[in-house]
């Protein structure tokens, strides 16, 4: 096992546990509190899909409104998670925003230029202001501190350009 899988393995399992309850409650409170703008990176499979169905299934029970961006690269999963998160949020706003590779600074700037000029035209139309107030970041890097060759416009860490 490298050094780093070691030390994250060590910090995951000593570090003190996590109130499920406190959580969801949290939660319960934020989505009650505003309508609530989410961008989902990632958000096609794994981690980012389960964490896009909770956010609708919270809002769908106690929420005052859900306008959410999934980014990824399968458009049939992303069809898949848009139909049950309207399901659990009938009143929520879900759109998919086709990624290919995140790595790539002309692929980040496609994905944000079409992530802000969809949520500047659904704040217009809401009568709001255009914002994110909820980023989760779950993309794939698969071993991003190796270079990949014959890649251009490669960024070194691909979470920090989005």
């Amino acid at each position: 096992m490298s050094q780093i899988l070691q030390f994250l393995y060590s910090k995951l399992f000593s570090s003190p546990k996590i109130n499920l309850d406190l959580v969801k409650s949290s939660n319960a409170s934020l989505v009650a509190s505003q309508p609530l703008v989410a961008v989902f990176v990632g958000g096609t499979s794994n981690i980012g899909m389960h964490a896009v169905k909770s956010l609708a299934a919270t809002d769908g029970t106690s929420g005052k409104g859900l306008r959410a961006y999934i980014i990824g690269r399968n458009a049939k999963a992303a069809k898949e998670i848009i139909s049950e998160c309207q399901q659990l949020c009938p009143t929520g706003q879900f759109r998919f925003i086709q990624a290919n590779d995140l790595a790539l600074i002309k692929d980040v700037d496609h994905v944000s230029a079409e992530l802000i000029k969809a949520e500047e035209k659904e704040a217009k139309a809401a009568g709001e202001t255009p914002r994110i107030d909820i980023l989760v970041m779950t993309q794939a890097i698969f071993n991003p501190w190796e270079p990949r060759n014959g890649m251009t416009q490669l960024l070194p860490y691909a979470p920090t350009a989005l």
